[in-house]
């Protein structure tokens, strides 16, 4: 299981905002709102777990903590429709909570971590996350209104982006340029699946089983 944890890093940041952005995903455990600055929810897949934790990069408007491992998730929550994190427990929500702490030391600030029970890779994956979260970061606002909208891996779409926007296709080709686009949806494919390797007990494989 993956579990997030958000803490807004500066007003550019609105916690009502991503919480809404985060919805549509359908996370396991729905996000909410755990202090007044922080969100924390749940995904069962990576690839969900790394598209929502990159929603918060446009201008560094949150610390990210990712956190890999086990959660407890009660039955009655389910049942009742009302989940949220406070209901659940276990070590994924603790190293969700180491990570964010991470995300916000050094000089300048990591913006983003990864934490799980596998240190080594946890940290290798952070460093490739990051780069992925500084790409996202340093997108303008015109490149953020283009990029938004695009699903990966669905052919058409910057035809469609460009009507909505009022913009040529050739625009759109040379925001998706600017914005390293494309280099950020081939570098997520193996994150992604280093992470869905990760999210893998200890004890059931052999030191160095996991091949990156």
């Amino acid at each position: 299981m993956f579990v997030l944890t958000f803490i807004q890093r500066s007003s550019s940041g609105s916690v009502e905002k991503l919480q809404q952005a985060l919805s549509p995903l359908n996370p396991r455990v729905p996000f909410t709102q755990t202090y007044p600055d922080e969100l924390q929810g749940a995904f069962e897949s990576a690839s969900d777990a790394v598209h929502a934790a990159l929603l918060a990069a446009p201008d560094n408007g949150f610390w990210v903590g990712v956190g890999v491992g086990h959660l407890n998730i009660p039955a009655s929550g389910d049942a009742l429709d009302d989940l949220s994190i406070a209901l659940c427990d276990g070590d994924a929500l603790e190293y969700s909570r180491l990570a964010v702490e991470q995300a916000r030391t050094g000089s300048p600030a990591r913006g983003i971590a990864i934490s799980s029970a596998q240190r080594f890779l946890s940290d290798a994956l952070s460093g490739n996350i990051r780069l992925l979260y500084r790409v996202c970061a340093d997108r303008t606002e015109a490149e953020q209104r283009v990029v938004a909208p695009l699903i990966p891996g669905v052919r058409g779409q910057q035809k469609a982006v460009a009507q909505a926007l009022g913009i040529t296709t050739q625009a759109v080709s040379r925001a998706l340029v600017r914005a390293r686009w494309h280099e950020e949806q081939a570098a997520r494919v193996l994150l992604v699946d280093a992470l869905t390797r990760l999210d893998v007990p200890v004890d059931s494989f052999s030191a160095g089983s996991i091949e990156l």
